[in-house]
């Protein structure tokens, strides 16, 4: 047990720590990205910028040397010594470095400086342009890539400004990256919440861009299973509730015909009240079973004709039982209708209404089924004289397990009007309660005409 809740801990702490690092991991490849784009992006301006300017500059260089040499020749032969020379033609923009009569380079190149005079070199992408002259007897080597020179101080330039942008565009990327990202952590750890079970935590919304959309779609998903959830604790507790009851009568009275002396009176009794509970509990189970059956439907099923006012015709005989015992007046009026539908769930419409009207109809009371054509369907109005449904109540009575009136849920289970409510809007028709001015409680069952024979 204890290597159990270590693992656990383990495993909690371990979680923790994962998931800040994958938010940084986002950000960290976010700027990576950016950098190697703008590190790509430089390289290739760099080295298209070489390659167009390096031959000017070579020639430029070259020019330049060449023009110091030509000088240097022309001022030696007006007989100013090699000082004079130097002074008069050196600039900043010039490394002038003296070489020895016996320096491996001037012997490389004596046969060109005894021809020409001076032999100039250049080098490299970013050209380095070198010239060996004698000046006055003296060998120097000049070098006009130098930190004055304004070619060497616009290549510097521009490549620490590539650099400076590369980098000052990785750090900027990394702090709008993590304003970016902010949201997506932030619907992360709100789905974490959810999957927890917390279905009352909300993302704030920001705008009305693609992250807008996500949060506003991610708090109604929340909204609709903090609903969902809602309605299955309820559920769960009215099914319970509901089973509890004739489940206890059932073994409260089993427990009182086990007494030896009881007499046949009670005994008969006893056992009545617990074929009627057993017969609840079958009912309800029935009802359980076929709403979830129907909510899973998204159709009303297999079609076929038939005469709609016999099926009610046959569906109140079937209860004449039932009214009959209260001694109420059931008045018929039926038009001769074929409906083309799903016959026994239509029949479960007419089953439901007219026994929920004949419960809750008084002794010697009176019960009106109608059924006629209306302008846009078929309608059928079934009215009783029993106690009406107070207006507050009136939209909450299709739902599942509500009984408006505690002291007339004896019998039922709340869940029959519900049944009746998925099946007719599965048939693409209408129901609706009213209390007439009249008194009494009037269903109203409105279905579409389905074909051309219906009528």
């Amino acid at each position: 047990m204890k290597r159990q809740v270590k693992n656990t801990v383990n495993m909690a702490v371990k979680n923790l720590k994962h998931q800040p690092q994958q938010r940084m991991t986002m950000q960290f490849k976010l700027a990576m990205m950016f950098f190697i784009v703008m590190f790509i992006s430089a390289s290739i301006s760099i080295s298209v910028l070489l390659l167009i300017f390096s031959p000017i500059m070579r020639e430029n260089s070259k020019s330049q040397l060449a023009a110091f040499a030509v000088s240097a020749s022309q001022l030696e032969d007006q007989g100013y010594d090699f000082t004079t020379i130097v002074n008069l033609l050196n600039t900043p923009a010039y490394d002038i470095v003296k070489l020895a009569p016996d320096d491996k380079e001037v012997k490389f190149f004596e046969p060109e400086l005894k021809k020409q005079g001076y032999v100039i070199q250049t080098e490299g992408i970013v050209p380095k342009a070198e010239m060996i002259v004698r000046i006055s007897g003296t060998y120097v080597r000049i070098n006009t890539f130098n930190s004055e020179n304004v070619y060497w101080v616009v290549n510097f330039v521009t490549i620490v400004a590539f650099i400076s942008s590369i980098l000052l565009g990785t750090i900027i990327t990394t702090i709008v990256g993590r304003t970016m990202l902010q949201p997506i952590h932030d619907l992360s750890m709100a789905t974490s919440e959810v999957a927890r079970g917390n279905f009352s935590v909300r993302v704030r919304e920001n705008g009305a861009d693609e992250y807008g959309t996500l949060q506003r779609n991610f708090n109604k998903m929340a909204q609709e299973l903090s609903g969902i959830e809602t309605l299955r604790g309820d559920f769960i507790s009215n099914v319970s509730h509901e089973f509890k009851t004739p489940l206890a009568s059932i073994q409260g009275f089993a427990k009182l015909l086990q007494d030896p002396l009881l007499s046949p009176a009670d005994r008969a009794e006893y056992t009545q009240i617990i074929i009627d509970e057993t017969s609840r509990l079958s009912k309800l189970s029935s009802n359980i079973l076929n709403l979830t059956k129907l909510e899973n439907q998204t159709t009303i099923g297999k079609k076929k004709r038939f005469r709609i006012d016999e099926q009610i015709r046959k569906i109140i005989l079937m209860l004449e039982p039932e009214w009959s015992k209260k001694d109420i007046d059931m008045d018929i009026d039926l038009e001769d209708i074929i409906y083309v539908g799903n016959e026994d769930l239509m029949g479960q419409i007419w089953q439901n209404i007219i026994n929920n009207a004949i419960k809750f109809t008084p002794q010697q009371g009176q019960i009106k089924v109608n059924l006629f054509r209306g302008e846009m369907g078929i309608v059928a109005k079934i009215w009783d004289n029993g106690p009406q449904i107070p207006a507050d109540k009136k939209d909450k009575i299709f739902e599942k397990f509500y009984q408006g009136d505690r002291s007339r849920a004896t019998e039922g289970n709340g869940l029959g009007l519900a049944l009746v409510k998925r099946i007719v809007d599965l048939a693409d028709g209408k129901i609706t309660v009213d209390n007439p001015f009249e008194g009494g409680v009037v269903f109203v069952v409105e279905l579409p005409y389905q074909t051309e024979g219906m009528m």
